[in-house]
Parts: C-alpha cells; sequence; structure tokens
C-alpha cells in the first residue's frame, strides 16, 4: 500500500495502544501458568498475534511455531519452548530468517540442545532452526551489549528447568529496562529472581523448579514506543498540542525516555495522572545516546531535522539488525527530503532547522520507518509519497485512523 500525505500540522487527543513489549511478556507468563489467567491487550497487532499463535502451538508434541516477522517472539520463545519440548521448529518471514540469533544460540546448545536447518518453506514462512533437545539449567553468559530479547528469553525458560541456574552478563547491559520489565512480570507471577550487580555487571539468579502463578486479570499498559510519535508530532506541530491518554507515567518501559529527551530539546510536554500533553516549541539539537531505546531513533531522527543545530545519536550499531537496517533506513527517507544528514557505523549525525521538502520515500518494510515519514510530513511544503505504508500493521494497525483524527491527510494510491 503506497500512500501520499498532505502536509498539516495535528491537534487533538489520542489513546494509546497497548504496549507490545508489555503484551508478549503477559501472554507468555500466563501461557506458563498452572492456573487460569485472563491478559487484556486493548490492541493487537501483527506480532502480538504471532506470540499467540505460537504459544497455542506449544501443545503440540512437535510445536511448528510462525514467527511472523516478530524478533521478539523468536528470541522469547526459543528458550521457552526447549524447555518445554524435546524438539521444535522456528519459522518466520520476512527479514527474521537472517536476522541473528547468536550468542543465545551458543548457549543453548552449550546447555543440552542442537540446532539444525533444512531450509523448509510454508507459504511466506522460512525455517529459521530446528532445534532438538532439552534445555538445561546451569551458568549462562550473554554480553550485555547485544540484544535483550535473548536474556528475556532465558529468564522466562529457567524457572521451567530442574536445575538452578544464572545469567551472567558480561558487559555493561544496554537495554537493562526491557529486562526489568521482564523481571517486574515474572515476579507478580510469583516467580523469584535474583539481581547481582558487582562492578556494573549483573547477574541474575533464578532457582528451578518453579510455578508460574499470575494473578487472575493481567492488562497491558499502553505502549510508549507507539506514544513517541505522537508526542513528536504534537511538538512539530504549530498548534495547540496533541494529548496522549491511557499511559502509566510511571511505567519501566524504556521508551519512556521520550519525555525526558523531548524536554531536553527544548519541547514542552506537560504530565498529568495517565496522559500527557505534548506542544510546539522550537527544538534545539543534543548528543542522544541510544544504547537503551532503540525503537526510538527514528522519530528522535525527525526531531532532530527540525532542531535548531546539530544532533548526534550514537550508540545505535543495533538498529542495522533490526526489521530494516534503520541507519540506513532514516538517512535515506531523510536525504531525499532534503535534511542534512550523515550516516555512521554506529549512528546518525543531523543538522535540522530548515524546511524539508515532499516526495517519495520507501517504507522499507517496517513500522517504526513508516510512521516516523508520517510525522515527518509536518515539517515539509509538497506532499509525501510513502511506499509499502502497510507495515505499520506490525505494531499499529490503527495508526492511521489516528493519524486521520488528529487532522492528518492522505490518500491510499
Amino acid at each position: 500500500m503506497n500512500i501520499e500525505i498532505i502536509p498539516h500540522t495535528l491537534v487533538g487527543s489520542v489513546d494509546a495502544v497497548a504496549s507490545k513489549s508489555h503484551g508478549h511478556r503477559l501472554l507468555i507468563a500466563a501461557a506458563l501458568s498452572q492456573k487460569p489467567t485472563n491478559v487484556t491487550i486493548n490492541t493487537s497487532s501483527q506480532d502480538i498475534e504471532a506470540t499467540q499463535n505460537c504459544l497455542e502451538q506449544l501443545d503440540a508434541p512437535m510445536p511448528v511455531l510462525d514467527c511472523g516477522e516478530s524478533g521478539s517472539t523468536l528470541r522469547f520463545l526459543l528458550p521457552v519452548a526447549m524447555a518445554l519440548k524435546d524438539q521444535a521448529l522456528f519459522m518466520g518471514s520476512g527479514r527474521l530468517p537472517k536476522r541473528p540469533i547468536s550468542p543465545l544460540k551458543e548457549e543453548m546448545e552449550a546447555h543440552g540442545c542442537v540446532f539444525s536447518n533444512e531450509h523448509r518453506k510454508k507459504g511466506d514462512a522460512q525455517e529459521i532452526c530446528h532445534v532438538k533437545g532439552r534445555l538445561k539449567g546451569g551458568i549462562f553468559t550473554l554480553p550485555g551489549n547485544v540484544s535483550s530479547q535473548y536474556i528475556t528469553g532465558l529468564l522466562f525458560a529457567l524457572p521451567l528447568l530442574k536445575e538452578n541456574s544464572q545469567i551472567r552478563v558480561t558487559s555493561p547491559l544496554e537495554s537493562k529496562r526491557y529486562v526489568d520489565l521482564t523481571v517486574d512480570v515474572m515476579q507478580k507471577c510469583n516467580i523469584e529472581v535474583y539481581v547481582e550487580e558487582k562492578e556494573g555487571l549483573l547477574t541474575y539468579k533464578v532457582q528451578g523448579k518453579q510455578r508460574y502463578l499470575p494473578p487472575a486479570e493481567m492488562t497491558a499498559e499502553g505502549d510508549w514506543s507507539n506514544i513517541a510519535f505522537w508526542v513528536a508530532a504534537g511538538i512539530l506541530s504549530k498548534e495547540s498540542g496533541v494529548i496522549c491518554r491511557g499511559l502509566n507515567l510511571q511505567s519501566i518501559q524504556a521508551d519512556r525516555e521520550i519525555i525526558n529527551i523531548s524536554l531536553r530539546m527544548g519541547g514542552k510536554v506537560l504530565e498529568k495522572y495517565t496522559s500527557l500533553l505534548a506542544m510546539e516549541a522550537p527544538l534545539k539539537g543534543i548528543h542522544i545516546d541510544v544504547s537503551g531505546i532503540p525503537d526510538l531513533v527514528p522519530i528522535l531522527a525527525v526531531m532532530a531535522a527540525a532542531a535548531k543545530g546539530t544532533t548526534h545519536i550514537h550508540n545505535a550499531a543495533r538498529l542495522r539488525l533490526k526489521e530494516s537496517d534503520r541507519l540506513a533506513a532514516m538517512y535515506d527517507c531523510l536525504s531525499r527530503l532534503g535534511a542534512d544528514i550523515i550516516e555512521e557505523p554506529g549512528g546518525l549525525t543531523i543538522t535540522g532547522g530548515k524546511q524539508l521538502s515532499g516526495g517519495t520515500v520507501s517504507g522499507y518494510n517496517d513500522h517504526r520507518i513508516v510512521m516516523a515519514m508520517t510525522i515527518a510530513s509536518i515539517l515539509c511544503d509538497k506532499p509525501l509519497i510513502i511506499e509499502g505504508a502497510e507495515a505499520v500493521n506490525k505494531s499499529y494497525p490503527r495508526f492511521f485512523e489516528d493519524f486521520e483524527w488528529l487532522g492528518g491527510e492522505y490518500r491510499v494510491l
């Protein structure tokens, strides 16, 4: 689906969709429970549906887990499935079969699992790996500068094993708040996780033979990763602002950092109860370490294009392994609109403050690229065409409905 956006400022109020990060974790904890639990997720998405479908397959003797394009689903369920099953087949589509699963793979191989790949296909899905052998407990070591999803997957699996286990993180953990969210969900489900820190390095200690006992009702929080696009829209629009509702203002979600970054850049954001108001304000360039908030980079790059001065986005090398190479994608998209942007091995340098033109950009089959460029249309003086806009269905299917509700204008080509 290609769309043409007519530049408009946005104004009004929007309700947060359910957090994909929180929703994945609640669904897994509930599926591992020994008692019935109702999980409320107010909006679904392709990634959430992938996790739901895979969890249902765990009842099969040899489950075939089609993870779609969801990296979270794959990396969370690799250890979980092998804690429960003697073998499992993992499938995926899009870029997922090419995205890394090391060093999680090697750690699982050192604890009883054998990985193979016969390159099977089923429709659009390709085999990622066929795993045999039950996961055994013990000491797992992972660096802190790779995906925190590996740690989350192991954390969910380790209480199900016979042995006690440890996860030793051998370098500073970059996405710690995502792991904090996992530990929080597990602890609310009666699972004990002990976290030790020594000389800046973390060790997670988990006893085996535990039982997941979640509360009868669990609800996914509003999603800070996706609300960040509307925060930016309110700051970039020369109107009375955008109100974002249905948020936990004390959330553990890492991408709540969009508020602090917006304020550092000069934006106006007011918080009250479960809502916030983002208002127009002149922005200034700053240095942003995104090691713990990689999903914010696309929209931060758009904000930087509007900011006076230079913004340096660094510690972002992992973005090259997302649904797209997000550093290359944002460089390409913003360059086509006339932004002054430099792509670096681990980040972006953007000198902003000038009017962007319209034009045509690719959505790179990446939901966050499509949403970021939709907000970038506010800065354009001519219509903007985004190719492959249906990618928003991965995390936010009603994104364009909310965009239109706030005054956005677009048409499907």
